[in-house]
């Protein structure tokens, strides 16, 4: 299979990460900080030093601010859900993910305001527009990193400057960049910042990460259980990291992230992003010659992460996704990639795009593959046979 959906879930997996994963099945069957037999400090050991090596890796001045969450979905949740009220404005932009349009729809109905600047899937937007539509009662600046549909790359250290110069919170979706941009949140002064642990960190699914840059910023609890600490008292714990863990911890999940972090580390993070985007961008070439063929998002030199959106004109994007499938054994994500907001902008619903990303396992006959397929495919439109 040629595997061309690194974005959604990067894959495969380093054999080490899941090493580790078989490992904590079969040997570390234990809650963390719940025991003081073997099992159960070794699992402890894990997470605080998983937590310790991902401060380090995100430039953060204290490991507390690591929270382990299901996913950046999660994490997101958690942000808008945990310190929004009635009456607060937010700002976002056309290129979110649904994790954020959704859950910024459901608040509205409870008296939350959102302002959508316009983002074009090409060059984003110019800092200015978000400085505009600050009011009196703007809260919170929510921004992906990366357009999990065109690639498109923010500035973070201009948003994080805007946002620090109004005393603006800002929430960071870096689903897309952790693990192939370097960010540094304490350097930053990114206030939260929502990231998976299964896509640039190469970690398991069901793993992600909520990142604050104030451990005691404030953040109201979502969830409410066991802790490990302090079980005589009702009230949840305050104490942060636990107080946003409630709950058995996903250990397999934990120890396949602590050594997909390594796995980056030592490969090096800079040299895995620089592969990638040549990839993408020899991906780019070889259609952007083919007729019919139309390609979405930044070009080659313009700043971006390997993601790449096309349509062939003659077919539906679902309709290419079950060619390459079926004929070339190409997996490829069509439709609306969980971003109806970004399609609205770009002009491509109701069908959406074709996209293609790639990792460190994609390789140059996978490239090849690719664009003979889609040459494949536009020849046959050109014939009628569809």
């Amino acid at each position: 299979m040629i595997y061309l959906d690194q974005a959604a879930t990067s894959w495969p997996k380093p054999a080490r990460v899941i090493e580790a994963v078989n490992y904590m099945l079969s040997n570390v069957s234990a809650n963390p900080g719940r025991g003081n037999y073997g099992s159960s400090l070794e699992a402890l050991n894990l997470v605080n030093c998983t937590r310790e090596k991902i401060a380090d890796f995100m430039g953060m001045s204290s490991r507390q601010g690591v929270v382990f969450t299901a996913n950046a979905t999660e994490a997101l949740n958690a942000v808008i859900m945990g310190s929004l009220k009635p009456g607060d404005h937010v700002i976002t932009s056309t290129l979110e993910h649904n994790a954020v349009a959704r859950t910024l729809y459901a608040l509205e109905k409870q008296g939350i305001s959102t302002t959508k600047i316009y983002r074009s899937p090409i060059n984003g937007c110019r800092l200015e527009r978000l400085e505009e539509a600050i009011r009196p009662n703007t809260k919170m600046i929510i921004w992906n990193h990366a357009s999990n549909v065109f690639g498109t790359l923010s500035d973070l250290d201009g948003l994080s400057r805007l946002a620090q110069a109004y005393r603006l919170k800002i929430l960071i979706d870096a689903a897309q960049t952790v693990g192939s941009i370097p960010i540094n949140m304490k350097e930053m002064g990114i206030d939260y910042l929502a990231c998976s642990g299964h896509k640039g960190l190469y970690g398991p699914q069901g793993i992600g990460l909520l990142l604050l840059n104030d451990p005691d910023s404030g953040l109201d609890v979502w969830k409410y259980g066991e802790t490990g600490d302090f079980s005589e008292q009702l009230p949840m714990p305050r104490k942060a990291p636990d107080c946003y863990e409630a709950g058995t911890p996903n250990l397999p999940g934990i120890a396949g992230l602590s050594e997909g972090v390594d796995f980056v580390i030592e490969q090096g993070l800079e040299k895995m992003y620089q592969s990638d985007l040549q990839k993408i961008e020899s991906i780019y070439h070889a259609l952007e010659d083919i007729e019919g063929v139309v390609l979405y998002g930044p070009a080659p030199g313009i700043a971006k992460v390997p993601i790449l959106s096309f349509n062939i004109v003659g077919l539906t994007a679902s309709q290419v996704g079950e060619q390459l499938y079926k004929r070339w054994d190409i997996s490829a994500r069509t439709g609306l990639q969980s971003a109806y907001w970004a399609h609205e902008a770009a002009g491509t619903l109701p069908y959406g795009t074709v996209r293609v990303s790639v990792g460190c396992y994609t390789g140059g006959q996978d490239i090849e593959e690719l664009a003979e397929a889609v040459e494949t495919l536009r020849f046959e439109i050109k014939k009628g046979k569809f």
